[in-house]
């Protein structure tokens, strides 16, 4: 599994919170939204830098403002198409690829804090070679990223790193392997959205931070630079403000190299609450929002005007809602309704709980075990998403080629459980029903603290289902709601019990940044939980230097069925995503790889 930082469901971290689309009225007369496109987000993140921001919110901000060398076709992920470059090529024997950037390119405008205009500046081969020396660097925050570029078996860290970047003129560039790579294509191309060197190299003052990129006095100016909270990229669209707790305002980038933005402006709402952006899209205030089958209102009325499918139409003129979950009816794609067209799609990845290796009592792999088969997980997907879900056992997706077909989802059985815990030596001994055991001199509850994401209300719901099974096995969780931008701190510094989390799958899979243990100690990695298997590590190191895919799959399938034997993770499922758009757009397409639609592609409806 991987979190590809171009294309995040989670973000670094998928979290059960679509992405939605809200705005306000437009004047009387006038069409609502007019040629603005009108979105909105959850909550907050800390920063909107495209290097150390891996979350889902700032990924949907950045998307249409910066951009990579070249990314995979939606419609067809196997086809690459160029972006920042025209072309490039590759030299199998010296594992070098040489890269044709575009001409002509000019980056945003950008102001520095004071006020002062940064000279207007040119997209070259430097910008390139400095989003790399970004990442490469250490002491920069963006170790998901790093792994990429990482040799785990290397011994000495001076030779750690597995790739050289050179300019040969302005607007060439050769990126060098020193290894055969799984992905080398896709780290080489995508993986490195690029930022201005004449930007995110300055201070405050518009001095150079440090002459060289490598150092850690660089590399701590750049994880709190200013422009951190700004954005400026080469991309159709350009930042214009961030008001945190409000609004984010992109508009239409009037120099941009290729096709206009759709749209001349679109604007991000801040709206926390699922059900204020689902009463807003039946109020034709927002263009496009997720919903939640469990958020979904209810009918007030008897005799509605019903129409048979997953959503059914509720007339507001007999005063009641307008839209209602139907359970037993099948689907109908592409439904239609008066204002609302609702869609049904399926979003790449999946939910977890991931527990911190590091501590008691996850230690003891029958613990974990016992825990997995006290999750009601049929119940879940039955009750909480009305069937719109499947259970995903690994962390490889079920139906793939790479995917263990002799893994299942573990059965619920909580009697299993007790078994296990038993087995384990934890016992009742206060009679107080949660369980005790003696580990090193020191006696540990069955008693934790399990992290989710506050403003998810459907993830709250799944929470409190698990703890109350857990509960009949002798183990306490309590659940702590918390703010995202709060919850990637308690992540990165390691300061959590268990996680109620989700990743978002890539279209070709690189399990080492979160499974490898060479992460596990690594800061701001993704393998935050802390997981090692040295068995795990070789077969990962094997796969990422197998070149030929059909000798891939049996090295993917013995490391779904180790990581799965180890549960460290309790796997849960991968919900199938709902959501309605405004019929004023036209050409709202979704696709099988993250983030499943391109507003570039979106247009305004041309009436009659």
């Amino acid at each position: 599994m991987i979190l590809v930082p171009a294309a995040v469901v989670v973000a670094g971290l998928a979290v059960g919170v679509a992405m939605l689309a809200a705005g306000a009225r437009g004047p009387a007369g006038r069409e609502p939204g007019g040629d603005t496109l009108r979105r909105c987000y959850s909550n907050d993140p800390d920063t909107i830098s495209p290097i150390t921001g891996s979350d889902e919110v700032s990924q949907a901000f950045y998307q249409d403002v910066y951009e990579s060398l070249a990314l995979r076709d939606f419609a067809n992920p196997d086809k690459w198409v160029g972006y920042l470059a025209t072309d490039w090529r590759f030299d199998e024997k010296k594992l070098e690829y040489t890269i044709h950037l575009r001409k002509g390119v000019t980056w945003h405008p950008m102001r520095l804090p004071d006020g002062r205009m940064l000279p207007e500046t040119e997209f070259t081969a430097l910008d390139v070679k400095f989003t790399f020396d970004c990442i490469l660097n250490p002491a920069v925050q963006a170790a998901d990223l790093r792994s990429f570029y990482e040799d785990a078996q290397a011994k000495d860290p001076a030779k750690r790193l597995k790739i050289q970047v050179t300019i040969v003129d302005k607007y060439t560039v050769k990126v060098r392997w020193t290894k055969p790579y799984m992905q080398a294509t896709e780290a080489t191309l995508a993986l490195p959205i690029i930022i201005p060197r004449h930007v995110f190299s300055v201070d405050e003052q518009g001095e150079p931070i440090a002459l060289n990129y490598s150092l850690k006095e660089f590399a701590d100016g750049f994880n709190q630079h200013w422009a951190n909270t700004k954005m400026c990229g080469t991309g159709p669209l350009m930042f214009e403000q961030w008001t945190r707790n409000e609004r984010l305002v992109l508009v239409r980038n009037p120099r941009y190299w290729g096709k206009p933005y759709p749209f001349s402006r679109v604007e991000f709402r801040c709206i926390p609450n699922p059900n204020t952006s689902v009463e807003m899209l039946l109020q034709n205030e927002l263009d496009f929002a997720g919903i939640a089958e469990k958020d979904l209102y209810v009918q007030q009325k008897s005799s509605p005007s019903v129409i048979p499918g997953r959503m059914v139409q509720v007339d507001r003129r007999d005063g009641g809602q307008w839209l209602q979950f139907q359970a037993s009816s099948p689907p109908v794609p592409g439904h239609e309704h008066r204002t609302v067209k609702l869609v049904e799609y399926h979003d790449p990845g999946f939910r977890y709980i991931g527990y911190n290796l590091r501590k008691e009592p996850f230690r003891d792999l029958r613990f974990r075990q016992a825990l997995a088969h006290a999750v009601p997980l049929r119940k879940i997907i039955d009750e909480v998403f009305k069937g719109l879900a499947i259970p995903h056992p690994g962390p490889f997706t079920p139906g793939t080629s790479i995917f263990n077909p002799q893994i299942k989802p573990l059965d619920y059985d909580p009697d299993r459980s007790r078994r296990l815990l038993a087995e384990a030596g934890w016992k009742d001994l206060h009679r107080r029903g949660v369980l005790e055991k003696e580990i090193g001199g020191v006696l540990v509850p069955a008693r934790f603290d399990l992290m989710i994401y506050a403003d998810a209300p459907g993830f709250g719901t799944v929470a409190e289902i698990i703890k109350d099974s857990w509960r009949q096995i002798g183990v306490e969780a309590t659940i702590s709601p918390t703010k995202w931008a709060l919850m990637l701190q308690r992540l990165n510094n390691r300061e959590f019990d268990a996680c109620m989390l989700g990743w978002g799958s890539s279209w070709k899979e690189d399990p080492f940044q979160i499974w490898h243990g060479s992460q596990a100690d690594e800061p701001y990695s993704s393998n935050f939980v802390g997981y090692r298997n040295a068995r795990v590590d070789a077969l990962i190191d094997q796969l990422r230097v197998t070149l030929d895919e059909k000798r891939q799959i049996p090295l993917y399938r013995e490391i779904d069925r180790l990581i799965y034997d180890d549960q460290p993770y309790t796997f849960l499922f991968a919900e199938d995503a709902t959501a309605g758009y405004n019929k004023r757009l036209d050409d709202v397409r979704f696709y099988r790889i993250t983030p499943c639609m391109n507003t570039q592609e979106w247009r305004r409806r041309v009436k009659p």
